[in-house]
């Protein structure tokens, strides 16, 4: 009986209202044409989606290039305050 209720509730359909951008919409209805309906493409979406939702999102190692430009923007960024906190350094 409790896996009848299980199998059950993964075959019922639940019917319900989401308001969404226009654009999103009309690309849903675009993508559903190979899809028995629109309802079939929002609950495939949300099929793939959802599970990725509590993931890490994996890092990637910076490129030389990115390096650099990061640490040029850094540099830039806080030219003004590294150079103030230069003039308070004594001689050794």
């Amino acid at each position: 009986m409790e896996q009848t209720r299980f199998l059950l509730d993964k075959i019922m359909k639940v019917e319900t209202t989401i308001s969404i951008e226009a654009d999103l919409l009309a690309q849903a209805d675009r993508a559903a044409k190979g899809f028995q309906n629109r309802s079939e493409v929002f609950e495939k979406a949300l099929q793939v989606y959802l599970p990725t939702l509590n993931q890490k999102p994996q890092k990637r190692k910076l490129t030389r290039d990115e390096e650099i430009k990061l640490i040029n923007r850094y540099a830039d960024e806080h030219r003004a305050e590294i150079l103030e906190n230069l003039e308070y350094q004594i001689d050794l």
